[in-house]
């Protein structure tokens, strides 16, 4: 059967338009395809680095932080202290205070063996052995430890990625402890890395068999727990990434996984990468529907075309036949008209992707400029380079009390003379306070005012005070044990720099309040606060050493059974307040007439009265007000001065009723 011209000529129009359009479309899928793969392969490579860098970030934050904090000398001592004695009750305290300065979601702590023995994340768990794991194994070995810790959740294992640090004793190799700080990968952790790489992002964990089980997911859980569970991740020996595809829901993504290992190198889970095919391909599914709308308008004009060229074509045919039939009758009359025509159509389109890497982070460490990098070790507040001798003293070189190697006498104080000493029980080199040789027979009440200073000494436990460990007697020596402390006094910070600028006084004047204000919580008043006695250690942090004049405020109903007798000063008279000079009953306020005082001298490089004798002293007390700091240094800020002049108040009544108000006082100070 032969078909009309017309039909041949739209069908042949119509298998152009077809050929023409379905190539256009199949190239452009393929091109569009191996573009999409290419961008995600390329998007899932810096997705999954940039994981890793964001993990490590963490992990070196969190180790740094977690080190520099184990290496303080309080930390170091009170940890050790209380693994030694036991005390759970005080590790959890330092346990929860670790955990606060490294930001970390829980901290535990073992003892050497590696047996646990305090955990913020679980307070009523101890004696739990983790000496086996990697993680506490190596750093019971001396060694710095991070890797991943898996604990069990609510709705399955949660992630975290721990650090160990061993404890050491000074001059010891050996850890007599291990501190771990964990950071849990959770959903805001997923939602920064997503939000840095805009790409999904699922971390899991692997069981028993090695089959991956969501842990945290910036996509529903419930939509791709079964897809996670089938991802071919291997059995982790290679490093490089396995690529996969993916679906979840209704979007197609191509998938990157990596591992998380433990301390030893074991993966026991890892994260997925997973980069939306369907969003690099919706330009192209764009033009494609574009290109089909047009493939069906192309079929409709290739219809209309066919139509008008087969009229065309047609029509100068059959004039043709008319013009022929009439030649064969004799007719020779007729035309015939031809006209042709074509139209050329076009396809283009294009797209793109950026993707942004993660900010970098910034460490900054704020340190105390007066004292960091002066001064040697100072132990106590003594005056150094004092000595010692006659019955009584105890001898460099010798065993004392059958456990103390007197190695340095430092100096001499207002009730002994300290000397350094290491503690062959503890390992641990110690100050050691002895009552002064020159004081000669202990009647009862010096005696009684020694053994409580240690009382209640023990009891003040806080970075800003230099910790008392133990009181005893040998032959008829009585001494206590205290922590040494290497540092600079802020005298000698005063005497070398003449004064001291707002911002370093407003650090001392903090740190002195925070010390005071537990001392006074639990009933401890100083009585003796003095640049001598302020020491500030290498790590920024001050401590008010010498708390051996301190007594229990007056809670009693017999004023007669006081320690330090009526008119007995006891003290340093240029820091003392008008009714401690006088031998009046003194409270807390006290304490912050002689912070005041010291505020007063760092600031002004002078005393605030100064007289040739004790009784011109008293007489200044009485006649004269406290001079403005101002009027001294115009550096110093009006507000400061007004807090200076308050505290050194005549009249304890004038003055700021606690060290919590004067600290919040200095806080307000704009330096």
């Amino acid at each position: 059967m032969t078909l009309p011209l017309g039909t041949r000529i739209f069908l042949g129009t119509t298998l152009v338009v077809v050929a023409v359009l379905g190539s256009a479309l199949l190239v452009t899928k393929r091109q569009a395809d191996a573009a999409a793969d290419a961008a995600s392969a390329r998007a899932l490579g810096a997705t999954a680095s940039s994981v890793h860098e964001a993990l490590e970030s963490r992990s070196t934050t969190l180790l740094r932080l977690t080190q520099a904090l184990v290496q303080v000398p309080a930390y170091v001592s009170r940890i050790g202290e209380s693994l030694r004695s036991g005390d759970r009750a005080n590790l959890l305290d330092q346990a929860d205070e670790l955990r606060l300065q490294t930001g970390a979601d829980w901290v535990l702590i073992t003892d050497g063996a590696g047996v646990l023995q305090a955990w913020t994340a679980n307070r009523g768990s101890s004696g739990e052995d983790f000496s086996r794991g990697a993680l506490i194994g190596r750093a019971m070995e001396g060694q710095i430890t991070q890797g991943l810790w898996l604990e069990p959740g609510e709705e399955g294992e949660e992630l975290y990625q721990a650090v160990g640090v061993p404890m050491t004793d000074p001059g010891s190799t050996t850890p007599f402890g291990v501190v771990v700080s964990a950071l849990e990968v959770d959903s805001a952790f997923v939602a920064l890395v997503r939000r840095n790489t805009d790409s999904e992002i699922v971390f899991f964990s692997l069981d028993t068999l090695g089959v991956p089980q969501v842990a945290v997911s910036s996509l529903p859980s419930e939509a791709v727990a079964e897809e996670v569970r089938a991802v071919p991740v291997g059995k982790g020996e290679d490093t490089a990434f396995a690529r996969f595809p993916l679906r979840a829901g209704e979007e197609s993504y191509l998938g990157a996984s990596g591992f998380l290992r433990t301390a030893d190198g074991v993966p026991l889970g890892g994260f997925l990468a997973l980069h939306s095919r369907d969003r690099e391909l919706a330009a192209y599914r764009q033009l494609s529907r574009t290109i089909g709308w047009s493939f069906v308008v192309g079929l409709l004009l290739a219809l209309g075309f066919s139509v008008l060229m087969a009229r065309r074509i047609t029509r100068p045919v059959r004039q043709l036949v008319r013009a022929a039939r009439k030649v064969s009758e004799g007719q020779y009359t007729g035309r015939i008209e031809a006209s042709s025509g074509d139209e050329i159509g076009e396809l283009a389109g294009a797209f793109g992707q950026m993707v942004e890497e993660l900010r970098e982070k910034d460490r900054l460490v704020e340190y105390l400029k007066t004292g960091g990098q002066r001064g040697g070790a100072v132990g106590l507040a003594v005056t150094v380079g004092a000595r010692a001798d006659g019955p009584g003293s105890l001898t460099v070189g010798e065993r004392f009390a059958g456990r103390y190697d007197v190695q340095e006498m430092l100096g001499s104080g207002g009730m002994g003379v300290v000397y350094r000493a290491f503690d062959r029980e503890v390992g641990e080199s110690v100050a050691i306070k002895a009552l002064r040789p020159e004081l000669g027979e202990l009647d009862p009440t010096l005696l009684e005012r020694f053994k409580q200073e240690l009382r209640l000494a023990r009891r003040i436990t806080h970075r800003n005070v230099v910790r008392t460990y133990d009181l005893g007697e040998v032959d008829g020596v009585y001494y206590i044990t205290m922590e040494l402390v290497r540092g600079i006094t802020v005298a000698t910070l005063i005497r070398e720099a003449g004064r001291l600028d707002v911002p370093a006084t407003l650090t001392i004047g903090k740190q002195v309040c925070r010390a005071l204000e537990v001392a006074h919580e639990e009933g401890v008043i100083h009585r003796d606060v003095k640049p001598q006695n302020l020491l500030v250690d290498p790590s920024g942090f001050l401590k008010v050493m010498d708390f051996g004049i301190a007594r229990l405020a007056e809670h009693r109903s017999d004023p007669g059974q006081a320690l330090t007798a009526a008119g007995v000063v006891v003290g340093t008279p240029q820091y003392m307040a008008p009714e401690q000079l006088f031998g009046e009953a003194v409270d807390g306020r006290a304490d912050l007439y002689a912070t005041g005082a010291v505020l007063f001298e760092c600031v002004t490089g002078r005393p605030v009265f100064e007289a040739p004798s004790l009784v011109a002293l008293l007489a200044r007390h009485l006649e004269d007000t406290a001079p403005n700091p101002r009027a001294l240094n115009p550096d110093v800020p009006e507000s400061l001065s007004l807090v200076i002049l308050r505290a050194l108040a005549r009249r304890p009544d004038d003055r700021w009723p606690s060290a919590a108000e004067l600290l919040q006082a200095l806080e307000r100070v704009q330096a």
